[in-house]
């Protein structure tokens, strides 16, 4: 049995008891969109999300660096050091993971 051997079943219209709730700015715009939803489970990230949203996947490191900004800050009003050293450390650990994530995703590391 591999890890991916689960049942699947329609779960629309369920709330979890942990979702998050949508930002309030979404309900005054008729053409918002959700465009993701990340959870940790099983000791890893799992993701719903619209992957060609934007049209093209670069638009999506735009995102992903807005995420990382609202993170550092968020993280600052709940009184964990100060955005820029937040920013700073995020990015670090980003950078080292977008490395790894490179080398697996390289021709070379797919040749046997």
């Amino acid at each position: 049995m591999s890890d991916h051997d689960h049942h699947h079943h329609n779960h629309h219209g369920e709330t979890h008891p942990h979702q998050l709730e949508p930002p309030h700015e979404v309900f005054h715009d008729p053409k918002a969109g959700e465009v993701a939803r990340a959870w940790i489970t099983g000791g890893g990230l799992s993701l719903s999300l619209h992957a060609m949203a934007f049209g093209k996947p670069e638009v999506w490191g735009h995102v992903l660096a807005g995420m990382a900004q609202q993170v550092a800050s968020a993280c600052a009003e709940m009184g964990t050091g100060n955005a820029s050293d937040n920013f700073a450390a995020i990015r670090k650990v980003l950078n080292e993971d977008l490395n790894k994530v490179a080398a697996q995703l390289s021709p070379l590391a797919n040749k046997s």
